[in-house]
């Protein structure tokens, strides 16, 4: 099978990102629910948040994402541990 190239359009304000510092999961009979938002700390506690992003998404799509996240955090765990080890020497 040929590689096939897809063109993604990418939404400006989507492209910039949003700054998330909580996240919450939920899962329903289709999907997995991914919450992710924004706290305001004041002093010791946090006392305003705001929803900045949903993502829906289907059960394979969730378990992809599950283990690319633990390849991608291995992979900073490695060279942050590694490189913290080089400068010792």
């Amino acid at each position: 099978m040929a590689n096939k190239q897809i063109q993604i359009h990418e939404d400006p304000e989507i492209g910039q990102g949003r700054y998330a510092n909580m996240v919450s999961v939920t899962a329903q009979n289709r999907d997995i629910v991914v919450d992710f938002y924004s706290l305001v700390q004041k002093g010791e506690e946090y006392n305003k948040g705001e929803l900045v992003s949903r993502v829906f998404l289907n059960h394979f799509t969730a378990q992809e994402l599950v283990n690319l996240l633990e390849k991608v955090r291995k992979g900073w765990e490695d060279m942050k541990y590694n490189q913290v080890s080089e400068e010792k020497k």
